[in-house]
């Protein structure tokens, strides 16, 4: 389905036209000449757009960041540099705030100078005239590379020591492991090697990417000196840097091994308990010679660490099993401490061992006595299980802390098991008592890594979410409300780029001990990501609380922090709301602070912004699309109107196109502006796609039945209906149904879909398509997304040249001349070419001198209801005899 010309609102566009930047235009004011300078030194590059987000100019410092000249970044020609899987989002993103006016925010890849993509953040903002219309976007793009690999990193470690602490399979987490490798380090395949003591051979635990008939190979390592990297390692239990298989002297007995599955190099490290006793081996091979960097070590260290603790874990689980079963059967759940106790719960007897732990003498513990050794939280719960299995005859078993000899505590697990007689009364209970204190703090340990940050020991975002529903819920109940702010800190980037990245972490370390400090004791400050934190106030009266909260907040953050001679800007920008009734979900209310973060940075950082309903009006547009689409499909709104193509030399009619409109039951018929949004919902996208093609291909049988001539009726298809499986199918059947030859349709898309995860499944839909007779049109071809190969690898037979480069053609020589290159790649690729927005006789003139097989546009008709076009056609048909 199409939208408007320009893809945003009428008046804008209207501005745009009276108001354009001459981006080539060399004399600058004189008093911008400071401004000039001041740009040149920043790390953001800016750069300026007309309203319909074509690039106009971009400043200094593109030379530096990437290999094309500026006058091709200029229009659209700088989607050229954008990652592949970003380009989507970045479309989206930007037509939303171009049709809107928002501020403009966007993070995603640009391919740079080596031919490697790097992440970067872009940002723009709006200028409007006195109208209030927009007349040009001003923004700037800096590189975030470093943040979003910090990022990745930290998630990466979060994901597996949540694993860890889950207890996950231990394959499980040492695949996870090696793929966290490889993501960090480039190139590399790893595999993880576990000792096994009594055969001194490493075993494989994992190497997910190397060869299966390797890893069989490697299977059984002997741990001796000499034996490649991993045997070496494990033997002398140190780091083993391999860096060319192929000479070095370790890998004599198999090089031929190694070379034969393409590696080249092998570094490995020894995987060591806290004690230095080796787990196993962690080894990383790359297909050519590579001798590692510092960095690279630096995170080698890191995931060595982790499949330590997961390891290490695996093993005293283990063991513990293992001991558990052996005492089960040996002495009847007697390991450590043994005690009995008669069928009221009372203590009868207990090993000497008792004494020895705790400094209480058995006589003492006799009874309910040694409950005096309990921690003092533990023991009303331990009292409430142990008296429910005397009453029930209930296995006992809970864990508590015992006070020792020494005054301090470790956790135990106690145990029983009722002995009966032949009436099956109780008569005598067995129990033990087992230290397990270094489990219950390797478990907290673990719980505590896997929901609290690394740099500051602040809750993470996954333990934010789960006090943000907490809070949410027993506000409800406490007819109280729940505050939020979110908080974000300015310039980090610049910090870090200037001072290095220890003095951005020791920033966070600050902010996150500085907001401890404001807030209350029930509040919770948790690290979002790099540089958003966040504080949940759970019992807040109104929005005053929030912002006087905000308040004392950034009054902590006023003073500098001091390091190393330097000061270090701690500002931060602040956005806040508040959950104000019942109905009100966590992830509503985060989106609400999250959008008043925004409009804070958006209007001026290092200050306090509290939501109000107007930043909701983007969300609630979107919102009325979808309610409007819903509607227009469920009460017949959906209408089609047709545009003729016509053959530029016969002025004889090729076509039509089949364009969507809705029709309002009191206002008439609607732009399809309105139902944008809702093109690109999964239910409602095809749902409308399926009301055009039903509506269409009824008006083509009538036409048809009365013996007219229609050429091709094209038909847009939208994204979310090539990526349904069955919609090659469904479309030749309706064909079908209707008794309309597949060789009077033919289907539009845009090279967007091409680019979609679900290309395989796209190209298979037009394949059958093409094989059954309809024809493949590529719309808007030459905007930024063309690609020759998606000309080859696709079944297309016509491309249409998008109207912003017919409009000009009269008067650019720029959009002449790639008007004329797409003419001729469509005559030697055999693919016809149509020529959309062809307003004027001299347009349609100058694409009939190059041989455009057909036009479009208001200069043969605007699009007409389907009761005009047999008028049209019959119009037509005069002017071909």
């Amino acid at each position: 389905m199409e939208l408007s010309d320009t893809g945003v609102p009428g008046q804008a566009g209207n501005a745009s036209r009276d108001n354009r930047v001459d981006a080539l235009n060399p004399e600058w004011p004189r008093d911008e000449t400071v401004y000039r300078h001041a740009v040149e030194l920043s790390r953001q590059v800016p750069w300026i757009s007309d309203p319909e987000g074509k690039i106009l100019y971009v400043g200094p410092g593109w030379a530096d960041l990437v290999d094309m000249a500026k006058e091709e970044l200029l229009g659209c020609g700088w989607m050229r540099l954008v990652h592949p899987d970003d380009v989507t989002r970045v479309v989206e993103t930007r037509r939303a705030t171009l049709a809107t006016g928002e501020p403009y925010e966007c993070e995603y890849r640009i391919r740079v100078v080596d031919g490697s993509y790097r992440w970067f953040r872009v940002r723009a903002g709006a200028q409007r005239n006195e109208s209030g219309f927009i007349v040009r976007w001003y923004g700037t793009i800096e590189d975030v590379q470093d943040r979003k690999r910090a990022e990745l990193i930290h998630r990466g470690h979060a994901r597996v020591l949540e694993m860890i602490a889950a207890g996950r399979p231990l394959q499980d987490i040492l695949e996870a492991l090696c793929h966290l490798a490889e993501e960090q380090i480039p190139g590399t395949r790893c595999s993880i090697l576990l000792l096994d003591r009594e055969r001194q051979v490493l075993c494989l635990g994992a190497a997910p990417s190397l060869p299966a008939a390797y890893n069989t190979a490697i299977n059984g390592l002997i741990v001796r000196s000499g034996v490649g990297s991993c045997g070496t390692a494990a033997a002398e239990r140190r780091d083993v840097i391999v860096t060319e298989i192929a000479s070095d002297p370790l890998w004599a007995d198999w090089r031929d091994l190694g070379l034969s599955h393409g590696l080249q190099a092998c570094w490995s490290k020894p995987v060591l308990t806290r004690s230095g006793e080796v787990l196993g081996t962690f080894a990383f091979y790359h297909d050519q010679p590579r001798v590692p960097s510092k960095g690279e070590m630096a995170r080698i260290d890191a995931v060595l660490h982790l499949a330590a603790l997961a390891i290490e874990r695996q093993q005293s689980e283990a063991a513990l099993r293992e001991s558990e079963e052996h005492h089960r059967y040996s002495v009847e759940l007697n390991p450590q401490i043994p005690w009995t106790a008669n069928p009221q719960g009372n203590i009868l007897d207990a090993s000497l061992r008792w004494h020895k732990l705790t400094g209480m003498s058995v006589d003492e513990a006799l009874g309910s006595g040694w409950m005096k050794v309990l921690h003092p939280d533990d023991l009303a719960r331990t009292q409430e299980r142990w008296q429910h299995s005397v009453l029930s005859g209930e296995a006992f078993d809970t864990e508590y802390r015992v006070r020792l000899a020494d005054g301090s505590y470790r956790w135990c697990r106690a145990r029983a098991a009722a002995r009966r007689n032949d009436e099956g009364l109780i008569i005598r209970w067995y129990g033990t008592l087992e230290d397990i204190h270094d489990r219950k703090v390797a478990e907290e340990h673990l719980r505590h890594a896997a929901y609290h940050d690394d740099l500051t020991g602040l809750p993470n975002r996954r333990l934010f979410h789960e006090r943000l529903q907490q809070a949410v819920g027993e506000a409800v109940n406490r007819q109280r409300s729940v505050g939020l702010m979110l908080i974000d800190v300015d310039h980090l980037k610049r910090t870090n780029d200037r001072y290095g990245h220890d003095a951005g972490d020791a920033l966070l370390k600050v902010l996150g001990s500085r907001l401890q400090r404001v807030v209350g004791a029930i509040d919770t400050v948790a690290r979002l990501s790099g540089d958003e934190f966040a504080v949940i106030l759970p019992d807040v009266a109104d929005e005053a609380q929030v912002a006087a909260m905000a308040k004392a907040v950034l009054a902590q953050m006023q003073e500098p922090l001091r390091r190393n001679g330097s000061t270090l800007d701690c500002r931060i920008s602040i956005g806040g709301t508040v959950a104000i009734g019942t109905h009100m979900t966590p992830e509503q209310l985060l989106k609400q602070a999250d959008l008043a973060l925004y409009h804070c940075k958006g209007t001026g950082r290092g200050t306090f912004t509290m939501f109000n309903p107007a930043m909701r009006e983007e969300a609630q547009k979107i919102a009325s699309a979808l309610e409007i689409a819903s509607k227009a499909v469920t009460f017949g709104w959906i209408e089609p109107f047709y545009q003729s193509k016509i053959r530029p030399g016969s002025g004889t009619l090729g076509g039509f196109e089949a364009l969507l409109r809705w029709r309002h039951p009191s206002r008439g018929i609607q732009s399809p502006a309105a139902l944008a949004p809702a093109l690109d919902d999964a239910d409602l996208g095809i749902a409308i796609g399926e009301r055009m093609r039903f509506r269409v291909f009824q008006d083509m049988r009538s036409w048809l039945n009365a013996g007219l001539d229609l050429g091709r009726i094209a038909i847009n298809a939208a994204a979310v209906e090539l990526r349904r499986g069955d919609y090659a199918e469904r479309v030749l059947e309706e064909l079908g149904w209707t008794g309309v030859p597949a060789s009077c349709l033919e289907i539009e898309v845009t090279e967007s879909v091409f680019l979609d995860s679900d290309s395989d499944m796209v190209e298979q839909a037009l394949r059958t398509l093409s094989a059954a007779g309809v024809t493949i049109a590529l719309d808007d071809f030459g905007t930024g997304y063309a690609s020759l190969a998606h000309l080859k690898r696709f079944p297309v037979d016509v491309i249409k040249i998008d109207r912003s480069f017919v409009s000009k053609l009269e008067m650019d020589a720029g959009d002449a001349a790639i008007v004329r290159a797409v003419l001729g790649l469509g005559q030697s690729l055999g693919i016809k070419v149509v020529a959309e927005g062809v307003e004027t006789a001299a347009q349609e003139a100058l694409l009939r001198e190059l041989g455009c097989d057909l036009v479009q546009g208001y200069h043969f008709g605007r699009p007409m209801p389907a009761q005009d076009v047999p008028k049209f056609i019959t119009s037509r048909s005069k002017v071909k005899s």
